[in-house]
């Protein structure tokens, strides 16, 4: 339906609807997150490289059970990798997301604005006649007869 003409109209006329006060609570919150799930993911790699330590000093290196040792710390590895995989996936699409959006935005606000407070300048016109008009002009009328 390309509403992107509409939107971009509406951005010119309505300005930013965020503040300078909204927009720093926003970046504050958004470096928290990002500081909290960096403390994620150092706990997480924390706690998979002792689980990793534990398979290979209980299960390898006590020589019992060997090969499940070998393959349940591949498994770990392995699922580690295929997860940072899918967040890295996902930080990209977001990433180009924003800059297409951040794109679309620099795009749309250096549009012009509208002159609509302008009267229109038409020079005055005519109105066209009508079909029926004049048309009782033409009819002759013949002088009715009266009996008597």
């Amino acid at each position: 339906m390309n509403l992107m003409e509409t939107a971009g109209s509406l951005a010119v006329q309505f300005g930013k609807v965020r503040n300078a006060k909204d927009a720093a609570r926003g970046r504050f919150f958004e470096n928290l997150g990002k500081f909290g799930f960096g403390g994620l993911g150092a706990v997480v790699v924390i706690g998979l490289c002792f689980l990793i330590y534990t398979i290979i000093t209980k299960f390898i290196l006590d020589g019992s059970r060997v090969a499940s040792g070998v393959l349940l710390t591949l498994f770990i590895i392995f699922a580690s990798l295929s997860f940072i995989y899918v967040i890295y996936n996902e930080s990209r699409k977001e990433g180009r997301s924003s800059r297409v959006r951040d794109s679309e935005e620099n795009a749309l606000s250096v549009l012009p604005a509208p002159t609509t407070g302008k009267f229109l300048t038409d020079p005055a016109h005519e109105p066209v006649p009508s079909v029926v008009e004049h048309t009782t002009e033409l009819l002759r009328s013949q002088p009715r007869k009266h009996k008597s």
